[in-house]
């Protein structure tokens, strides 16, 4: 019997592996995962107001330099590639925004953003009926860089968020990180139609 409480209590002061990973997460107006659109409603006009939250939590057990990245796709641009080679989206970012992690801490900023400017495209030489995103207000600024997209018919539109992490070998930030020996990468991506520019029909 004495054996056995011996080796409980060995077992009891072994470290067990510590568990590292980051999560990223968006949430709706209200701060839940819900309510991402103005009445639910995904089929959106230009300078309709749309408030999230972005949060990210370190638990890689160290201090972490982070960027959160924005990009603007339709269905046809690459996405990011999570599963097979943790490589982000090709499409450049529209808006970024960097913070130092302590470990175990969460960061969560709010963004409120809108398709400032968008026209309706017919029978171009890529898509014979599109809508076509010019520039988008967020978070107080009015963007044009990295936002001209075409979706067809106005359907599928996404934003893409990635998180890249600051890699003190490369002096760099990668989209890619280790995390129990492991390569990782983390987004998230919420899709949206804007098949009408105007109310009028």
């Amino acid at each position: 019997m004495f054996s056995v409480v011996v080796y409980l209590g060995y077992l009891a002061e072994v470290p067990s592996a510590y568990d590292q990973y980051f999560a990223l997460y968006t949430l709706g107006s209200a701060g839940l995962a819900e309510h991402y659109f103005p009445g639910d409603v995904v089929d959106i006009l230009p300078g309709v107001r749309i408030s999230w939250y972005i949060g990210v939590y370190n638990h890689m057990g160290t201090v972490q330099l982070v960027k959160v990245v924005f990009k603007l796709l339709n269905l046809t641009v690459f996405g990011p590639d999570q599963m097979n080679n943790n490589t982000a989206s090709p499409r450049e970012s529209f808006y970024e925004t960097t913070r130092l992690l302590l470990s175990n801490e969460t960061w969560i900023f709010p963004i409120n953003w809108s398709v400032l400017n968008a026209t309706e495209i017919h029978f171009s030489s890529s898509l014979p009926n599109a809508t076509e995103i010019h520039s988008l207000t967020f978070n107080g600024q009015v963007l044009t860089d990295n936002v001209d997209v075409e979706a067809l018919y106005g359907y599928n539109y996404r934003i893409v968020i990635e998180l890249w992490v600051y890699d003190d070998s490369s002096g760099n930030f990668s989209f890619a990180w280790t995390a129990n020996g492991e390569e990782r990468s983390v987004y998230n991506q919420i899709w949206f139609n804007m098949t009408r520019i105007s109310l009028l029909p």
